[in-house]
């Protein structure tokens, strides 16, 4: 049976959260709770859990700064946090799963199944963690690092680098500069929210392209880009292209 740790300093978020999964996470065999961010490292080494909620922002020590003091991290991690876009965007840019407290039931359902569905691979979890670490560090989030964890390894690209992305499914393929391609097992539309910041545009359902990188639309009504590839532009999404470019 999973064993949980909860890691956050407000007792009545980790009643409710402890309550919300040993009442509809049937997987989960003992659920412990830390209030103390000092005592986490401690408790994580006593208690070995499969799974960890950590929240962010605590006194004396936060989440990440929790991570930080751990050398082993033998443990999948969920971070919960009140709304804080930077540090979101930080975690999802690092392809971490994340709750917003206060933590919805049918979300934390969803990821704890991603948990169980996910493989045992904590070395690409450290590496993951220390883009975290690269990202909340940035100056601005101009300067954030995309993970892209697939099975050779995890790539670490910036937005100028991503040329543009197609959907394939359930997944999505990356075409960056220097002629590399990524295949990884995310949708379109998760990449979508995050990229459209970045002067990224969804042209069609299947293809989310980064304008730097178009020449022009041609007669045929595709988005053509430098390299000289066409780009399907869906007749729907046409005038928010045209008006993109302009």
């Amino acid at each position: 049976m999973l064993k949980v740790l909860l890691i956050d300093d407000e007792e009545r978020a980790t009643d409710s959260l402890r309550l919300m999964i040993e009442k509809t996470i049937p997987e989960a065999g003992q659920v412990m709770v830390c209030n103390d961010s000092r005592k986490a490292s401690d408790m994580i080494h006593a208690f070995q859990p499969g799974l960890v909620f950590l929240d962010i922002q605590m006194p004396h020590l936060n989440g990440f700064e929790v991570l930080e003091k751990m050398p082993n991290k033998n443990f999948k991690i969920i971070f919960t946090t009140a709304y804080n876009e930077y540090a979101i965007q930080a975690i999802r840019f690092s392809a971490f799963d994340y709750l917003l407290k206060p933590v919805d039931i049918e979300e934390l359902q969803a990821s704890v199944q991603r948990f169980l569905q996910s493989n045992d691979d904590y070395r690409q979890q450290f590496e993951l963690l220390k883009n975290i670490m690269h990202n909340i560090q940035a100056p601005s989030a101009d300067e954030f690092r995309l993970a892209l964890p697939t099975r050779e390894g995890v790539h670490f690209l910036t937005p100028p680098e991503i040329i543009r992305c197609e959907s394939l499914g359930n997944y999505t393929k990356f075409f960056v500069t220097h002629n590399r391609s990524y295949l990884i097992s995310r949708t379109l539309g998760e990449y979508d929210t995050l990229l459209t910041p970045y002067h990224f545009i969804r042209t069609h359902k299947s293809h989310l392209v980064n304008r730097k990188y178009i020449s022009f639309i041609d007669h045929d009504g595709f988005v053509v880009l430098k390299d000289g590839s066409r780009v399907e532009v869906s007749r729907r999404r046409k005038e928010d292209v045209m008006a993109a470019l302009k």
